[in-house]
């Protein structure tokens, strides 16, 4: 028989109807995921919610699953109100981590234990939302970056573009060709424009080839094969951990102003926990 906490949270609208931007397109949108990989991604986030209530031990969420842990927190009368209030029946809070390796230890056990009881309860858990322990917790330096109004450019390709330029202008001169101390304005100018061109073309070169590392992980084209989605999880100096169910009010306590907020991960190094009750 299905537990009647799991079955609640199953039918959870944490997606409002009848509403033009629901939850889980805000969660796609702030992460560059697909609209498919980010409901299910919804779906894992509250099994995890159930497991931080039924395991009885701490839990800790994959990155991606705490991504929607984070952008549920900023909204304050679903999270606080309806799930912690009327659903749990208590608050399941979220704080930072102390730092240091006993605390990536300890969220490193408690992710294990997280991914036992999950395989426990519901089997496999889906690899690309649940990675294994290396993948959640290997250092990242990612940010998000809005790729509408940012270019995004490898430092590698730029600077290598840029010795080739360097490369081009002291050409001539090498050749004996074109010896500097002579070079008119004039020839100045010519070279500086190929200096130019040589630079833009070799940015285009990049801009173009770019490939988003933020991978469209839909149920039907991204199955195990695909990595673990590092740039889901914020500034990676910001490694955010999360503490059990102690008594608090209803406030909102996730540092969301009043005109809303981006959902930010675990970084790299962490972990993140919650439960144990």
């Amino acid at each position: 028989m299905k537990d009647e906490l799991l079955s609640r949270l199953e039918s959870f609208e944490i997606d409002k109807s009848r509403v033009a931007f629901p939850f889980s397109a805000r969660l796609a949108r702030e992460t560059g995921w697909s609209h498919s990989y980010s409901r299910r991604v919804v779906r894992e986030y509250l099994r995890f919610v159930w497991l931080a209530m039924r395991a009885g031990h701490p839990v800790t969420p994959s990155k991606e699953v705490d991504e929607a842990w984070h952008l549920h927190l900023c909204y304050t009368r679903s999270y606080w109100d309806e799930m912690c209030g009327n659903l749990l029946g208590k608050p399941l809070h979220h704080g930072p981590t102390e730092g240091g390796s006993a605390e990536d230890a300890k969220f490193g056990d408690w992710y294990a234990k997280t991914l036992e009881s999950y395989r426990t309860n519901f089997g496999e858990p889906p690899s690309d939302i649940w990675p294994p322990a290396e993948i959640r917790f290997a250092p990242s330096r990612e940010r998000k970056v809005d790729a509408r109004k940012h270019w995004i450019v490898s430092k590698h390709g730029t600077l290598r573009g840029t010795s080739i330029a360097g490369g081009l202008l002291v050409l001539p001169a090498l050749a004996g060709c074109m010896p500097i101390a002579v070079i008119d304005s004039r020839d100045q100018l010519i070279l500086g424009f190929l200096v130019f061109s040589i630079v833009v073309i070799v940015l285009l070169m990049k801009l173009f080839g770019f490939r988003n590392r933020k991978k469209d992980r839909n149920s039907n084209d991204c199955g195990s094969s695909c990595s673990s989605f590092p740039a889901g999880c914020g500034s990676s100096s910001s490694s955010h951990h999360h503490s059990g169910n102690d008594v608090d009010s209803g406030n909102d306590t996730s540092g969301c102003g009043a005109s809303g907020c981006t959902s930010t991960g675990c970084g790299g190094g962490g972990g993140c926990g919650g439960g144990g009750d």
